[in-house]
């Protein structure tokens, strides 16, 4: 009889790996484990899990990429909108910085107009 490992076998009946492992603790499934890794005959499993049919199979891999390409859009979309905001970001930073050096411009030239003026520079009146 053929033996097959967790992998295999989830793949011939459509369940994941882990109900798989959870049937064989349960004893619904004799299996050898062998070098740790789990050995199912294939009776074995098709006595508890159906097979599941090569087109489910493929309409299950279908689905599968139409999800992916979905998600993959979505990212792209969102990194868009990312990219966007950030130049956005940026512009109204930089815009942010030329104001805070004008301001500071006008305050240093206040100041320095506000100091006071020595004797010469009043009777020369610069």
């Amino acid at each position: 009889m053929p033996m097959l490992t967790l992998g295999q076998a989830s793949k011939m009946v459509g369940k994941s790996k882990p109900t798989i492992s959870k049937a064989i603790a349960d004893t619904k499934i004799s299996a050898q484990k062998i070098d740790g890794i789990y050995q199912i005959e294939l009776s074995e499993l098709l006595r508890v899990f159906p097979a599941v049919s090569a087109e489910k199979a493929e309409a299950s891999d279908e689905v599968a990429i139409a999800v992916e390409a979905v998600e993959k859009r979505w990212m792209a979309e969102k990194i868009d909108d990312l990219e966007t905001r950030l130049s956005e970001m940026k512009s109204e930073r930089d815009l942010a910085q030329r104001e805070a050096r004008e301001a500071n411009t006008r305050v240093m030239a206040l100041i320095s107009d506000l100091k006071p003026k020595s004797f010469w520079s009043r009777i020369i009146g610069k």
